[in-house]
């Protein structure tokens, strides 16, 4: 094969200077499919039999290796250095405990049910994560949006359930009607986590962590904005000391503070001082201390600690619930949960898995800014065994589903926890409040917590700010963020999740549907192929059209690329009608460089100007990386057609799939190898200059 330095000329070429551009010469050979193949495919490895990759895959190395693997603490106490990571493990182990210790209690409440299954759930499932988990800055434990979906859960179930003034239960005692509503929304609680668990745990087997990629951005802003205003709207009533029914269905938000309104002569004053002094107190620590004095601090001020500690003795010694009326968290008993087992009903199933998407979407979302930030890897499908692990587990011990809280990841990640390990101090001192301090604080009013958890989740609803970024990068992601929250807050917060993976299919749908396509004219100066549309300077090849549409070829895009292909050069079907009644022209017929051949309608596309020197259309196949049964079936007709017409078509910059499909499908005897090539610049050398 000899050395090609074939320049492609074409009327209308000229030796322009080109500024602040180095020339290049570049030397290389002319290629097609069966050169390349010829020259630097490697062998196919031999095939092997199912037995045998069964047999390769199950050595007894192989299994224990995997069995370890399920286990990432080995691995942390294996390679852990006591003298460079135990003060960051510890520090930040304990801070984290401050901040699990308030929002276990808060969000406890927040999923409807009391304060100590908060603090189980910020036990329970810590254990797990520092067992099966791979990010150290991952703090599992409660959340206050997943709190807020047990909470859509156990209220539902007991708006379904009739009671009567006494109930029977296992064992066929008596319970009164407030403690059965509150032993039922429990078992309920747990029987979601056990669901959430298993869903996960499955999910992780199944090896399913590569669906975090289709996850879009602007869909989990918009949901965790929407959560954040159900969320803040659920405490509204706790800082007011007022109390509102029971609302459920659509319009829930709205009609709650109607409601609100309804009541606001009731609200306790006592408790809206506390809150405003609350919020108040917060600010100053966290936004101005905590936040703009975190270079010279080795820790954040515990100030949610601190906050409900002072809190809980004025409330004590004061006797604010007997004087003002201010409501209090009253008994939260002390000790472990024996295991048990969680209540399970079909009832709830389908929340359960909608709960397990929001918190792997929710956790590995974390996991991924930890990551970027720390430059370490996590292990998507092992994160999703230690998420289902912690569920799974926490669910015998009277825990709600679990996730991870930003607030607290963000803290590991500022005080630099260095391995999982950090949560067996967290742990510790979690194990204190529940055996020690936990009934210690049966005094702490209401008002207080429902304050925390707002301030918790403000800085979700900042995220508002991202629609301008949306509107200018990609209209599509606005119109996905807007939707799914308007859904959320207007009509009820599942129907955020509804809505916004309708919008996220519907906006891939339509992008397929307006996929980009040009053609390709060659730059007057240099052999260089660019967008007739955006590109001046450029000039057609007379018998040759190029053409490139970016997207992928399958049911949904098939059909319309075969018509804009026709519309962009000429359709073959006219073509060779115009041909058999003998309209020819002149062969060395100028097309002015001028010209556009772009149709812009069909009259001009199809001329018989066009028909008659039309020889060579080369498809650039660059953007197609999937082809279906629906593409292959219309490039056999584009082929055929085209053939008909006495038009060759050529194929460029192909994919391995592409290759791929043509050599194991009907196209092999359609499409010959001779005409498919590496570059734009190798089919257009071919169709200037055929054997």
């Amino acid at each position: 094969m000899e050395t090609d330095k074939f320049q492609l000329k074409v009327d209308g070429d000229t030796d322009g200077f080109v500024p602040n551009s180095e020339k290049l010469d570049i030397t290389r050979y002319f290629h097609d499919q069966v050169d390349t193949e010829q020259l630097y495919r490697k062998p196919d490895p031999p095939r092997k039999t199912i037995k045998e990759r069964i047999s390769s895959l199950c050595t007894g190395s192989d299994v224990l290796c995997y069995l370890i693997s399920l286990f990432p603490i080995f691995g942390t106490i294996k390679s852990y250095q006591i003298k460079s990571y135990i003060l960051g493990d510890v520090v930040s182990g304990i801070s984290s405990a401050c901040l699990h210790f308030p929002q276990g209690l808060a969000f406890g409440i927040l999923a409807s049910l009391s304060p100590a299954q908060g603090l189980y759930t910020s036990f329970f499932p810590v254990i797990c994560y520092v067992i099966f988990g791979t990010s150290p800055h991952i703090s599992f434990g409660t959340n206050a949006v997943i709190a807020l979906f047990t909470a859509e859960i156990v209220e539902m179930q007991e708006f379904n359930h009739e009671y009567n003034s006494t109930v029977s239960y296992q064992g066929n005692f008596s319970l009164n009607l407030e403690h059965e509503a509150l032993q039922l929304k429990s078992e309920t609680a747990a029987g979601a986590s056990f669901f959430v668990g298993a869903i996960l745990l499955a999910m992780g087997f199944l090896r399913l962590g590569f669906i975090t990629s289709y996850i879009s951005s602007s869909f989990i802003s918009a949901f965790t904005t929407a959560s954040a205003v159900h969320i803040i709207s659920s405490q509204v009533p706790k800082a007011l000391g007022i109390s509102v029914p029971l609302i459920s269905g659509a319009g829930k938000l709205i009609l709650l503070y109607i409601e609100i309104f309804k009541r606001i002569a009731t609200a306790n004053v006592a408790s809206i001082i506390i809150s405003l002094i609350c919020i108040a107190i917060l600010i100053i620590v966290k936004d101005c201390i905590n936040e703009k004095c975190k270079d010279k601090m080795k820790m954040p001020v515990p100030i949610d600690l601190i906050l409900i500690i002072v809190a809980t003795l004025i409330s004590h010694f004061g006797r604010l619930s007997q004087q003002f009326g201010v409501a209090i968290v009253n008994e939260i008993p002390s000790g472990i949960p024996a295991p048990s087992l969680p209540r399970l009903s079909v009832d709830y199933l389908g929340q359960s898995f909608i709960t397990a998407i929001i918190v792997f979407v929710l956790t590995i979302s974390m996991a991924r800014v930890c990551e970027i930030k720390h430059d370490y890897q996590v292990n998507d499908n092992q994160e999703l065994i230690a998420y289902g692990m912690a569920n799974f587990v926490g669910s015998f011990f009277s825990c709600f589903p679990s996730c991870t809280a930003p607030p607290r990841t963000m803290l590991l990640s500022t005080l630099g926890a260095k391995t999982t390990l950090n949560g067996v101090f967290t742990t510790i001192f979690i194990l204190l409040v529940l055996l020690v301090i936990g009934p210690l604080f049966t005094s702490l009013p209401q008002a207080v917590l429902a304050i925390m958890v707002i301030m918790a989740v403000k800085n979700l609803l900042l995220q508002v700010k991202q629609l301008k970024t949306y509107w200018s990068v990609n209209i599509f992601d606005f119109i996905i963020w807007l939707g799914t929250f308007l859904c959320g807050v207007l009509i009820d917060f599942p129907f955020a999740l509804y809505i916004g993976v309708i919008l996220c299919f519907f906006t891939v749908v339509l992008q397929s549907q307006t996929s980009k396509y040009y053609t390709l004219k060659k730059s007057t100066s240099e052999d260089l192929f660019l967008d007739s549309n955006r590109h001046q300077n450029v000039v057609d090849l007379q018998t040759i059209k190029i053409f490139r549409m970016e997207s992928s070829l399958y049911f949904a895009t098939a059909d319309l690329f075969r018509n804009r292909l026709y519309a962009a050069t000429v359709d073959p079907r006219k073509l060779k009608r115009t041909k058999e009644i003998n309209v020819t022209f002149s062969d060395d017929k100028q097309v002015n460089s001028t010209d556009d051949p772009i149709i812009k309608n069909t009259e001009s596309t199809n001329s018989p100007q066009s028909f008659d020197i039309l020889k060579y259309v080369i498809l650039d196949c660059s953007a197609i990386n999937y082809i279906d049964s629906n593409g292959v079936q219309v490039l056999l007709r584009i082929c055929g057609e085209f053939d008909r017409a006495k038009v060759q078509v050529l194929f460029a910059n192909t994919t391995v799939c592409f290759q791929n499909i043509v050599q194991n499908s009907v196209l092999s005897d359609s499409i010959s190898k001779e005409h498919i090539f590496p570059t734009t610049f190798d089919a257009v050398r071919y169709a200037l200059n055929p054997p």
